[in-house]
């Protein structure tokens, strides 16, 4: 009998790797949303079409990603899922960028059409399945190393405007796209704990999982040209001495182990961290008023509404 397991985000990075290391059990097939599929060789060469099924998926569209959970609830039929990685996500430290449903870049891709996803796969979850949002230790103002890199925490201005990207007028352009990313990681861990706070026993279990500092992935493709060479070169090297620095291999370790039921198994409302423990997020993340105003959110979004009228 085979487990089923989905993940965004696994064409590279610890993606890439979270898909390899599942498929290294032959009891385990999984599903990955891309944005071009046909492109994806490095991910197609982990294994066959039967155990690796790969979908588009745009998460910068709201409709992209319901056809992506219809397609895919089609293709299940009696099956459920084991697991949810909701891994894929951008950082934008250029101008501001809008979707095509009028949310910023950045928090639709890294949860806002997540949050979509997961409330249309509700039905075909397995009961007590782990579902995971890829975190970051950016979110936290008191994170030395992420204020080494020039984070200063999310900056929470009520859902709607971190919706449109307006937290910081008066900053530079690289800053409000280091504190967008960091706003839309610090909502995704208040989702987790008003998801795990309102799902009652046996329904799917919520985490937020930091993976740590990973020089060398994708994720600066957006820097200068400078940025993205010290990122791919000098930092992977330099980072064996920060505090909160991994690499994709050891968290994708960590990441499959909370997917398969190997690490927390009982438990939900978990933030945990690359080396599989628990560790605390910042004071704005328990807020429970702002984990309920960022849950209401996203049901007016699955119920097909948009809460605010975005330009």
């Amino acid at each position: 009998m085979t487990v089923l397991h989905l993940v965004t985000g696994g064409t590279s990075g610890i993606g890439l790797e979270l898909v390899r290391m599942l498929l290294a059990d032959p009891a385990n097939r999984v599903i990955v949303g891309a944005r071009r599929p046909a492109e994806a060789a490095a991910l197609r060469a982990l294994a066959d079409g039967g155990r690796l099924d790969i979908l588009p998926l745009d998460l910068a569209s709201l409709a992209s990603t319901a056809a992506f959970t219809d397609a895919l609830r089609a293709r299940l039929a009696d099956e459920r899922l084991a697991s949810l990685a909701a891994n894929a996500g951008v950082q934008n430290v250029k101008a501001r960028r809008m979707t095509v449903d009028g949310y910023e870049e950045t928090l639709q891709a890294n949860w806002l059409a997540h949050a979509l996803m997961i409330e249309r796969l509700l039905p075909v979850l397995a009961p007590g399945a782990p579902v995971v949002f890829t975190a970051s230790g950016t979110h936290d103002p008191a994170s030395a190393t992420a204020r080494l890199f020039g984070f200063r925490g999310g900056l929470y201005r009520g859902i709607e405007r971190v919706a449109r990207g307006d937290l910081d007028g008066s900053a530079s352009e690289t800053q409000q796209g280091l504190d967008r990313y960091a706003s839309s990681k610090l909502v995704a861990i208040l989702h987790v704990y008003a998801l795990a706070r309102r799902t009652p026993a046996g329904g799917p279990r919520w985490f937020a999982f930091d993976p740590g500092l990973m020089p060398g992935t994708g994720l600066a493709r957006d820097r200068s040209a400078v940025e993205r060479w010290a990122w791919s070169t000098i930092l992977p090297v330099v980072a064996r001495a920060i505090p909160g620095a991994s690499t994709p291999q050891r968290s994708a370790a960590i990441y499959a182990r909370l997917l398969t039921g190997r690490l927390f198994p009982q438990e939900s409302g978990v933030h945990l961290d690359f080396s599989g423990r628990r560790t605390a997020s910042s004071a704005d993340s328990n807020r429970q008023d702002w984990q309920e105003e960022v849950a209401a959110f996203a049901g007016a979004i699955s119920r097909g509404w948009h809460p605010v009228a975005l330009s």
